[in-house]
């Protein structure tokens, strides 16, 4: 693997599915697919939300050892600012995953950490958490520190050298309180019955289970300006095809933005620069005629993997018009019919 590669979780290598052994969490993200393809988001209790600005622009897929980060793409740029260290890879982005989709179901700023908290947990990085100073259980609190405490500032331009421009500073959480016992319970992953197959299961918000989150002690205000992202700008994703694509952020990064996209693109979009989308994704990838394409072949590499779970995506990369194009495509979460039950209650 080249040391750029090494340094951003890129997938090492493009895969020959027909010669060479599958690995396990490219086997799953296979399956996820096929069990999209049999039952949609919604009828599975599976469908969860992003918000628009942390899909154009995320966070660092390994640790920038900073507290300071800046990603930017086209007239945006996000920079992030966390006393505790940058939060980075797959555990802040499936945290994120979880609490805006808690924000937009229960249309509170409030979300109490508890059993949807837990059972998402658990689908997530498996039946049993790990001790340790590198165990699960412990990079999950340590991510969930470096998110909650968080400054977020997103700003816009027309033109990369305008004096004028707008901005806003969006810290994620007013303010909370993390019950000791509870983060106990979450490391453990002691909160919910181990029923067999948790991949299997509803991973979000169960009926039966709203009456029980009054056991839990700790929550977490969202400030108004981040809830106000949350319910008015939500961008609907498949969390089983995102827990899928967990083991490579990247991946998870292509599939929200692809998602997000096709939901409203009517043509061909013009070709989008490599460099550009080097910007967007490419952290760790030095900007250099080599970093660009060691960049270009991870991207398409984690492209075809997205594809696993997104077959419907149309996306010409191979184009000799110097960038990628974004087709067309059928979305991968059905828009809900206007003026449907679910669309007044989320919307």
């Amino acid at each position: 693997m080249a040391d750029s590669e090494a340094k951003t979780g890129a997938v090492p290598a493009r895969v020959d599915y027909g010669r060479d052994a599958v690995p396990d969490w490219i086997r799953e993200v296979i399956e996820t697919g096929l069990a999209i393809e049999r039952e949609d988001a919604r009828s599975t209790g599976s469908l969860g939300f992003m918000t628009r600005a942390l899909v154009s622009a995320s966070m660092p897929y390994k640790d920038p050892k900073t507290k300071f980060f800046e990603r930017q793409n086209g007239d945006l740029t996000l920079t992030m600012l966390s006393p505790k260290g940058v939060p980075y890879g797959k555990y802040p982005r499936l945290l994120l995953s979880w609490l805006i989709t808690e924000a937009v179901t229960t249309r509170s700023p409030v979300v109490t950490l508890g059993d949807t908290l837990a059972e998402f947990l658990r689908a997530t990085i498996g039946v049993e958490a790990t001790g340790g100073k590198r165990g699960t259980a412990t990079r999950v609190s340590e991510q969930m520190e470096r998110l909650f405490k968080s400054l977020i500032s997103v700003d816009r331009r027309d033109q990369p050298d305008a004096r004028s421009f707008s901005f806003e500073n969006i810290t994620l959480v007013r303010g909370g309180t993390i019950d000791q016992e509870d983060m106990r319970r979450l490391d453990s992953l002691d909160a919910i019955e181990n029923t067999g197959d948790v991949a299997g299961q509803h991973l979000w918000r169960a009926a039966d289970r709203t009456s029980e989150q009054g056991r839990w002690n700790s929550q977490v205000e969202l400030t108004p300006q981040f809830f106000r992202e949350c319910i008015e700008t939500p961008v609907p994703l498949d969390l089983r095809a995102y827990r899928a694509l967990s083991p490579s952020p990247m991946a998870m990064d292509i599939y929200s933005w692809c998602t997000y996209r096709m939901s409203y693109i009517k043509r061909p979009t013009r070709p989008i620069p490599w460099p550009i989308l080097q910007a967007q994704f490419g952290s760790g990838f030095p900007f250099t005629e080599q970093g660009t394409r060691d960049f270009k072949k991870a991207f398409k590499r984690n492209l075809d993997i997205v594809r696993l779970t997104y077959p419907d995506l149309r996306v010409d990369e191979t184009s000799d018009r110097g960038g990628l194009i974004l087709m067309p495509s059928k979305p991968h979460i059905p828009k809900l019919s206007r003026g449907s039950a679910e669309q007044k209650r989320l919307f």
